[in-house]
């Protein structure tokens, strides 16, 4: 299909479709299938009221004939200019182009006048119907212009309708289809290809746009759909790292807290390991002292002759300080412990602490 084309489609109806037929074409509905109401603003016609118009042409017809018109009669063609949108979106460049369009599809209503004797009725174009593309998310417009004419030629007093079905070879629709090419051609259009109107095996124009917001919306159910498991996959991610989070978190306290312990433990180590080191030193000091001194080990002597249960409880405790910190035994209980007694209070301190912190 060219890019610039125009064509020609018609379809005719008895009186009883004309108010619902006629009204879709000029939007006196509130709701109108196909239509996107953003774009109602630009559809634009011939000024009046079409249906009135046809009630009033109907009438004549009735008068000059004298008697009812058949029910199952086809008295009125829908006609359907459509135009490429690209050629279209061109010709709206100008300020003016409504002007200049209005005068050519009031001329070709003229021409298939002349051509079929049917009588026009009115016209309007619709530049509101269409869809959105789900995949650009942009409006593929269906611009046309709906043409209304009555089955009658008052210069014949017929019906021309079933004399045009029955021409044999080229169909007078085929020509109306050259002729809209020639009408248009000024305004950059060329003659497009259509089908017979009594031939046409294509989906009418409604269920065809009906068929393309059907896809339309099954995309959109999809794409919601994707949606909601793209939401929910996220809402478990996010329950899972702040699941992570809260145990990185425990185990860095815990990890802490063992760093703690074994801070206090290296603490407590270093601690004996001086008071060790100075009870050794002690005990070579006075064992030194003890020694060299006769009167010293007279006067401990005597002592522990006067005081055997102190002194013995004396030896006790030393021993007990000797396992406890592994110190070789090498001087006297008696000049030992009163040095050490400022040690041994630091380690009970320790403990304490120890025993006071996880």
């Amino acid at each position: 299909m060219t890019k610039n084309f125009v064509s020609f489609n018609v379809e005719y109806y008895k009186n009883s479709n004309a108010a619902g037929e006629i009204g879709h074409v000029q939007r006196v509905f509130a709701e109108n299938t196909n239509q996107i109401k953003e774009f109602a603003k630009d559809n634009f016609g011939c000024g009046y009221n079409i249906y009135d118009r046809y009630k009033d042409v109907y009438k004549q017809v009735e008068d000059i004939k004298k008697k009812k018109i058949q029910e199952n009669a086809n008295t009125f063609i829908d006609g359907v200019l459509s135009f490429s949108r690209d050629q279209m979106l061109e010709i709206m460049k100008d300020p003016d182009w409504k002007t200049s369009f209005s005068e050519h599809i009031e001329q070709f209503m003229q021409d298939v006048k002349d051509k079929t004797g049917m009588e026009p009725l009115g016209w309007e174009m619709h530049m509101d119907e269409g869809h959105k593309d789900p995949v650009t998310g942009k409006y593929k417009m269906n611009y046309h212009a709906q043409c209304i004419f009555f089955n009658y030629d008052f210069k014949t007093n017929t019906a021309p309708l079933r004399k045009l079905e029955g021409r044999k070879g080229e169909s007078i629709w085929s020509k109306l289809q050259g002729t809209a090419g020639q009408r248009f051609e000024d305004l950059g259009f060329v003659r497009g290809v259509s089908a017979d109107m009594t031939k046409a095996k294509h989906k009418k124009k409604d269920d065809f746009i009906a068929s393309k917001q059907a896809e339309i919306d099954r995309l959109q159910a999809e794409l919601v759909d994707l949606q909601a498991h793209h939401d929910q996959a996220l809402q478990a991610n996010q329950e899972l790292l702040e699941a992570a989070a809260v145990a990185t978190d425990q185990i860095l306290a815990e990890c802490n807290s063992a760093i703690d312990i074994v801070n206090k433990r290296e603490e407590k180590r270093i601690a004996e390991e001086d008071l060790r080191d100075r009870i050794k030193n002690n005990i070579n000091q006075f064992t030194e002292i003890f020694n060299n001194s006769p009167k010293l080990r007279s006067y401990v002597e005597d002592f522990s002759n006067t005081f055997p249960k102190f002194t013995e409880a004396l030896k006790t405790t030393y021993k007990q300080l000797i396992e406890f910190f592994n110190i070789d035994d090498s001087g006297d209980p008696l000049l030992v412990l009163k040095d050490t007694q400022e040690n041994i209070e630091k380690v009970r301190s320790i403990n304490k602490r120890m025993k006071n912190k996880p």
